[in-house]
């Protein structure tokens, strides 16, 4: 994405998007996109080289926290070295799902903002999905020099270049979890989403973790839901 109020943007649009009619209020509302369709392994939106865009209705963002596939979607995001953000549209929850706790649902914002530095921005419906879209892709063009993303998008927390640091960052975020323990998880089980993906007792099973910590560990990346 080229700097300059008037350059065009390039948007990177996941296939899966086609059908949801966002593309076409983009395009109704601005001639400074350069829009592509492909299958993109992360996020439905990409623009530039520089944000990552996950788009959820509130049905399906409710739907992927009693899976757990938020946090893995989430982990994803937060160890790409783009800025991530989630838009959630819809104003109210369908029946169905209208029995989750707020508390419940605010705890998974809240881990995904404070933790993983994802923001999560509302939207009422698909015109106003593709307004936000167009803002965000504005403001961060007319950023001056936004080479260095991690002083204009991260915080200072997330301002390192080796992938091995980001991920011990990100477990010793999790209350109990020092260095040892981040370095032990990582050992054991490899990778971030092989530690979301595992049960309590593979994490238990992991030295200097114990069955106590391993709850809790389960519980952060899990729940709360009903």
């Amino acid at each position: 994405m080229e700097s300059g109020s008037n350059s065009k943007i390039t948007l990177k649009i996941d296939y899966r998007e086609q059908r949801s009619g966002i593309v076409s209020e983009i395009e109704k509302i601005s001639n400074r996109f350069n829009c592509e369709i492909m299958r993109l392994p992360i996020g439905d939106y990409r623009i530039g080289d520089k944000i990552i865009i996950e788009r959820k209705t509130i049905a399906d963002f409710l739907s992927s926290i009693k899976s757990g596939r938020i946090f893995q979607q989430a982990y994803r995001m937060a160890n790409s070295p783009c800025f991530s953000i989630l838009i959630l549209e819809g104003e109210k929850p369908p029946p169905e799902t209208t029995k989750m706790k707020r508390a419940a649902i605010q705890g998974v914002l809240l881990h995904l903002a404070v933790i993983l530095n994802i923001p999560a921005i509302r939207s009422r419906d698909i015109k106003e999905t593709a307004w936000l879209i167009k803002q965000i892709a504005e403001q961060y063009q007319s950023v001056q020099k936004p080479q260095n993303k991690f002083v204009i998008l991260r915080s200072p927390y997330f301002k390192v270049n080796k992938q091995q640091r980001r991920k011990l960052q990100l477990l010793q975020n999790i209350p109990g979890i020092g260095i040892e323990k981040a370095r032990a998880l990582l050992k054991s089980l490899g990778s971030i989403e092989k530690i979301t993906n595992a049960d309590v007792n593979g994490l238990s099973e992991v030295h200097g973790i114990g069955q106590k910590l391993a709850n809790n560990i389960y519980t952060i990346i899990h729940e709360p839901y009903l």
